[in-house]
């Protein structure tokens, strides 16, 4: 037996681990998402959905900016070694970065609030709140992952962020909208909505923040230094990369929603977001194994062990997503109707995003290695993809909607996995793409046309 069968065997049994509890998350996340997203489509409609999904895209796009990188960075300097007993102040430093970004971009937004925001959204600054909630609800959950646990992380995010917000956007639809206030200003559907979503932003911190201090212990923050500026300064230095990459792997899927409002209004914007919420189905799969598996890349030495890892995962992951995919293309037509007829032209649009999304999650594990050995790569791939997102999106979006939006970031995706893998054979050697991928697609595909025959047509126009 190796020295190396052990860690190995450790790591294994932590992947299983930690897949099983984000598993059981994601069931009820999901339930939670299909009774949401069926509710809101049907009772505030397809504007208001349309409308939700634009302020989601830019609030969530500039939290992931605000967390700057250290979902991943922090997993990395709680790691080193001769850093346990520094753990507090560590976090304590992300945290303070993370707030001084947040709060500086929502003060500054708020002021050009005026400028920036639509008639309609007159009076809708309070949404501009999400990105602290958001930013700082990730650091207390990524410090708690550093134990190779998902619990705390799976507790948060598929208990209470979606359930709180289906909760509180029943209750906002019923007892909130058409609400006349003491100024004489009517509350909107739309906003009241809106006032839904930062709601459970907001439920969603106070659990993240719980979880962090149940997972270290009440006095484990009390010994720990205050941050410093030079400290925070130098985190942000060796997180700049890092946050480069994530926020351009995040932009992904929220920049083309920007875009689409922009060219095509908020009713292709509602079936697009319609489109990319099941979509989730399919991307959830691949962070059913990432929060474990960062640690354990942060950790091994060993990079056999890691390129192990990738190409037993990203098999497992595609065949998965695979599965999923061939599922909706044949039964997805009468599952569109559930969310009300403006959406039963959304099979197609679905389709593209889910191809997207079965190559980025397929590969997207492959810049693991890449974030804590060579920071400088996945930032630039990120971004020269997404300006071809951009570009596509644009011009595809001005032509055909929500349909050439979600081509375009399939496109995109398609790029950003070919870069990943030449890149992850190039630096590490590691071989992640093999004969069973194109022959699992090629079966999928066929066995999608001889089961929904009326796609036949569509497919060879």
């Amino acid at each position: 037996m190796s020295a190396d069968t052990h860690p190995i065997a450790g790591e294994k049994r932590d992947l299983r681990k930690g897949a099983w509890q984000i598993l059981s998350g994601f069931g009820v996340r999901m339930a939670a998402r299909i009774l949401l997203i069926v509710f809101v489509a049907r009772m505030y409609g397809i504007e208001d959905f349309g409308r939700l999904g634009e302020i989601v895209a830019v609030v969530e796009l500039l939290a992931t900016f605000a967390t700057f990188g250290l979902a991943k960075v922090l997993l990395g300097r709680l790691s080193e070694d001769g850093q346990e007993h520094q753990a507090a102040s560590r976090i304590a430093e992300a945290a303070g970065l993370v707030a001084i970004l947040s709060f500086s971009m929502t003060a500054i937004l708020w002021a050009a609030w005026p400028l920036l925001a639509s008639q309609s959204m007159a009076g809708s600054e309070f949404v501009l709140f999400g990105i602290p909630l958001i930013a700082l609800s990730e650091i207390a959950t990524t410090a708690t992952r550093h134990f190779r646990t998902a619990f705390w992380d799976t507790l948060v995010k598929a208990l209470v962020k979606p359930w709180s917000f289906l909760i509180l956007a029943v209750a906002a639809y019923y007892w909130l909208a058409g609400t006349t206030l003491p100024s004489g200003k009517v509350i909107s559907s739309e906003q009241a909505l809106l006032g839904a979503y930062i709601g459970s932003l907001a439920l969603t911190a106070c659990a993240a923040l719980f979880a962090t201090t149940i997972s270290f212990g009440r006095g484990f923050f009390a010994g720990a230094s205050r941050p410093t500026l030079g400290g925070i300064f130098d985190l942000a230095k060796r997180s700049f990369p890092i946050a480069l990459n994530d926020t351009s792997v995040y932009a992904f899927r929220r920049i083309d929603i920007i875009i689409l409002a922009v060219v095509a209004g908020p009713k292709a914007t509602g079936i697009y977001y319609l489109a990319q919420q099941i979509a989730t189905v399919v991307e959830k799969v691949r962070y059913l194994f990432e929060p474990v598996l960062a640690p354990i890349v942060a950790q091994s030495k060993s990079l056999d062990t890691i390129g192990e890892h990738l190409r037993r995962l990203g098999w497992f992951i595609f065949a998965a997503q695979t599965a999923i995919i061939v599922l909706f293309a044949i039964f997805g037509e009468p599952l569109l109707t559930w969310f009300g007829s403006g959406f039963a032209f959304g099979l197609f649009v679905v389709l593209a995003i889910l191809v997207g999304e079965l190559l980025d999650g397929s590969f997207g594990l492959c810049e693991l290695p890449m974030v804590y050995r060579h920071p400088v790569w996945p930032p630039r791939m990120a971004l020269a993809a997404l300006a071809i997102e951009v570009v596509l999106v644009w011009i595809l979006a001005t032509q055909f909607g929500a349909l050439g939006a979600a081509i375009g970031f399939a496109t995109a995706m398609l790029i950003l996995a070919a870069m990943r893998i030449i890149a992850v054979r190039s630096l590490y050697g590691f071989r992640v793409l093999s004969w069973r991928q194109p022959a699992v697609a090629t079966l999928a595909i066929g066995i999608v046309l001889a089961t929904n025959t009326a796609l036949i047509p569509t497919v060879f126009s």
